[in-house]
């Protein structure tokens, strides 16, 4: 019996000690794992880190190519700025000494009208003074009608101008005047703002006839932000180019009769320039009407 006991003695103590040691296995390999596990998460934090990093310097490089880009184009807004602002004070000083010169002239003539009008001629000479009232007084509405004519290509207003070619005595033109009132209701909005429109339509039919001519969806992404006009210094042989390019020398010159006789030479030239062809109209209709005051 006392042999039993003893042998269920060593049963449990080796049975206990088989337990502790199971579970120290067990311990030693939940311990293991959690240490791969946490060598894994810091290699991947590690790993985050620094794509994180290289990240941010690219950025921070980017950053800077961003500001240089944005100074660059301060700096060439600014440097288009000066330069439109020193063209267009030229031109504005030419002009307010144009139009100087040419109301001095206007009150030049007002005076003389003036004059005329309080002038007693005799019976003897009422032939003579006839003729040379009828000389002056041409003299004077072609001033007039060419200071008229001024302000209308400079989209400026010329309503005194028009109301002292009314006041000539002897003038039966007022079925004219009422057609140029009708004509001003069109709003010609000057010869600068013609040539514009014209680019800007010239520029959509350059770039619709090159993308019917061309299969490259290159070329054609492209064209989208190029602005096309035909050379104002090469030779051009092509015939279609040539007319574009003497449309826009008529159109600086003021030869509105020209410009219409050449753009309607155009294909399609309704559907791709109305704007341009709009204003030519108006002011060809505003010259001619003019010119039949006096």
């Amino acid at each position: 019996m006392k042999k039993t006991l003893d042998y269920l003695y060593i049963f449990s103590k080796l049975s206990t000690s088989f337990i502790l040691l199971f579970l120290l296995f067990i311990l030693g390999y939940f311990f293991y794992v959690s240490f791969k596990n946490q060598e894994v998460s810091n290699n991947d934090q590690l790993e985050l880190i620094n794509k994180l990093n290289q990240n941010v310097q690219k950025l921070s490089k980017l950053s800077e190519k961003i500001e240089i880009t944005e100074n660059s184009l301060d700096e060439i807004k600014i440097s288009i700025q000066n330069i439109a602002n020193s063209d267009q004070s030229k031109e504005v000083i030419l002009l307010n000494k144009k139009i100087e010169e040419l109301d001095l002239s206007l009150k030049n003539i007002s005076d003389n009208l003036k004059e005329i009008n309080t002038i007693n001629i005799s019976e003897s000479n009422k032939t003579l003074s006839n003729n040379i009232l009828s000389s002056v007084t041409n003299k004077n509405k072609k001033d007039i009608i060419r200071l008229t004519i001024y302000k209308f290509e400079n989209n400026l207003d010329f309503t005194e101008e028009l109301n002292i070619l009314q006041s000539f005595k002897n003038n039966n033109n007022q079925h004219i005047f009422e057609k140029i009132d009708l004509i001003r209701l069109k709003n010609f909005r000057g010869n600068e703002f013609l040539k514009d429109i014209f680019s800007q339509e010239l520029d959509l039919y350059l770039k619709e006839k090159f993308n019917k001519n061309s299969s490259n969806f290159i070329s054609k992404s492209i064209m989208k932000f190029v602005v096309i006009e035909p050379s104002k210094k090469n030779t051009i042989k092509n015939n279609e180019t040539l007319v574009l390019k003497e449309i826009n020398t008529f159109l600086e010159e003021k030869n509105y009769k020209m410009s219409y006789k050449k753009i309607i030479t155009i294909d399609n030239y309704e559907t791709y320039f109305t704007e341009t062809i709009n204003q030519i109209q108006i002011a060809n209709d505003f010259k001619e009407l003019i010119n039949k005051t006096i």
